[in-house]
């Protein structure tokens, strides 16, 4: 993830609400390049991720068993590495 690209507030604001997967979704497009959000289901408290939304609405499953646990840098490190395998399929 590229935290650099978010200022101070709104790392702060992730880092803050680990127990809310939803906070990072406002910032994702300045994490990763490419990615608008995330699919967590339908469940609002859901830490399953099911695929991600590019800008233009194309939706990319990201395969199985990830989920939103632990430490923000850490999933959001997994999320990249099922978008880099998901992507080379």
């Amino acid at each position: 993830p590229r935290f650099y690209f978010l200022s101070n507030d709104e790392l702060l604001e992730i880092l803050a609400e680990t127990k809310n997967v939803q906070a990072v979704q406002p910032h994702m497009s300045k994490c990763f390049d490419g990615i608008k959000s995330l699919d967590f289901g339908e469940d609002p408290k859901s830490v399953d991720i099911f695929a991600m939304f590019s800008a233009e609405g194309e939706r990319v499953p990201l395969g199985k068993n990830l989920k939103a646990r632990g430490n923000v840098e850490q999933w959001l490190t997994a999320v990249e590495a099922a978008m880099v395998a998901s992507l080379k399929k």
